[in-house]
């Protein structure tokens, strides 16, 4: 049974989750606005500004002098707080409910959802998605590959077999595989590596006509080829910086094989020509980086807090999460099953890719935060601060790196809906009590949660049962 709860000096229905239910228009007051375009070079930040929310969507933004609250309107008091949008995790995971409430705990509204076909009988990522209640709004990829039209990637160690025997997917093929998924609701997808040069330039082309983000994983095309064609994100660092391996080396990863490429990776200077050339490429184009630094930092232990300290991860299990960190110890999973002898190069080569995307960014490449969360014990909400944290790391300001998980992505992938606060957007956002612009850190003071124009009760997140 519903019961009346008195909030704000007007009366609301709870709706017996997190969620308090008001249908009038709602004025956000006094907050200092922080200005995020510009991929955070822009510091046209508004102080004492008026945000009109009506229904789930943001009405009106502007100063107090130029902005009529109507008669009436919910008045939520921002007086001496910063306002910015709700933050959006790149390459993220929901597979249970206490996935969505750790993100929307940690201010994360938005969530894109990589999904994976169903293979050999183990469960992708669509099969485990969970749609809670309440919920971050899901947008969800699928995989586009160069033989499969269902997107199921070749295997690593078949690269070469499948080059050699399988035919290839022609045009019209791959042009129906984007056109059915755009149909279907999806919002991205993600190229495979098995993917040819003249075939991604289609998938590209096809994808732009039907608004879908285009992230890329490329071993038969180049990742220059793939920047060249306009493909808008390169996802994780260890795959991208391969490109900086010889030819022989990247042939050998073509099939299937990247050990030497790998080897290769962790030696290479971040101050070489071939660094140097990569990023200038970057910097040139509209193509973004999506390093996932939160993987390699909390497998390898590369000085990052033990990821179960956050009272968001109370809502996930040890279980929920693909080889987690020990929660008592903070002993990572991975780094203890190599052998002793090689977890110092294995952490070794994890800080020297932190150093070249350091060097791709003074250099002028973008960034787009995710932080793949489920992989390797990165966590669902608190994951996404993390790679905030671990972008400031490698040089973005404050400013910068939050810009890279809110409004990068309207810029990046055009997208319209989120990412920003501005009149037609959903009404996503957060309060803060700390200021953004000093420290990555005021993520950690969030006041209050708005997803769709609705107050989320952060604390009553905590308690909702997230074993469903």
């Amino acid at each position: 049974m519903k019961r009346r709860v008195r909030f704000l000096g007007i009366v609301c229905t709870f709706l017996g989750l997190a969620v308090l239910d008001c249908a009038q228009t709602t004025a956000i007051v006094g907050g200092t606005l922080i200005d995020l375009t510009g991929f955070g070079h822009s510091t046209n930040d508004l102080p004492d500004a008026i945000i009109l929310v009506e229904g789930d969507k943001i009405a009106a933004v502007g100063p107090a002098r130029s902005v009529e609250i109507p008669k009436g309107a919910r008045i939520i008091n921002a007086r001496g707080k910063f306002l910015v949008p709700g933050l959006i995790d790149g390459f993220g995971a929901q597979r249970t409910q206490g996935y969505a409430s750790a993100y929307l705990y940690e201010g994360v509204t938005t969530v894109y959802v990589p999904t994976i076909p169903k293979v050999g009988g183990g469960d992708g990522e669509l099969e485990v998605l969970k749609v809670g209640n309440p919920s971050p709004r899901l947008f969800l990829g699928a995989p586009v590959t160069g033989y499969s039209i269902d997107g199921i990637d070749t295997a690593p160690d078949s690269l070469k077999t499948t080059r050699l025997h399988e035919p290839r997917l022609s045009s019209e093929q791959l042009i129906a595989r984007i056109d059915q998924l755009a149909v279907q609701g999806f919002r991205g997808i993600t190229i495979g590596s098995d993917v040819w040069p003249d075939q991604l330039d289609v998938i590209v082309a096809e994808a732009k006509t039907k608004h879908l983000a285009i992230l890329a994983e490329p071993a038969f095309a180049s990742y220059p080829y793939a920047i060249r064609s306009d493909v808008e994100a390169l996802v994780h660092n260890d795959h991208y910086q391969m490109e900086l391996a010889p030819a022989p080396a990247k042939l050998e990863r073509a099939d299937g094989n990247g050990a030497n490429a790998y080897q290769f990776l962790c030696g290479v200077k971040a101050s070489s020509s071939s660094v140097t050339e990569l990023a200038i490429q970057l910097a040139h184009s509209n193509t973004a980086l999506m390093p996932t630094l939160a993987i390699e930092a909390t497998a390898d232990l590369l000085d990052v807090p033990n990821p179960w300290k956050p009272c968001s991860s109370v809502l996930v299990s040890p279980s929920d999460l693909d080889v987690p960190v020990d929660p008592k110890t903070g002993a990572s999973g991975w780094l203890s099953s190599l052998p002793p002898e090689r977890r110092d190069y294995v952490r070794r080569c994890g800080w020297h890719k932190e150093k070249i995307d350091a060097r791709l960014y003074q250099l002028g490449a973008r960034f787009l935060a995710a932080s793949s969360a489920s992989t390797y014990g990165v966590m669902p909400g608190s994951g996404l601060h993390l790679e905030l944290e671990l972008l400031h790391r490698i040089g973005l300001t404050p400013r910068e790196a939050l810009a890279a998980g809110t409004d990068n992505y309207a810029v990046v992938y055009g997208w319209k809906d989120v990412g920003r606060i501005e009149a037609g957007r959903n009404a996503d956002l957060l309060i803060l009590s700390a200021d953004p612009r000093q420290s990555v850190s005021a993520l950690n003071h969030i006041d209050t949660v708005m997803l769709s124009g609705e107050i989320l009760d952060r604390e009553h997140l905590l308690r909702v049962d997230h074993s469903r």
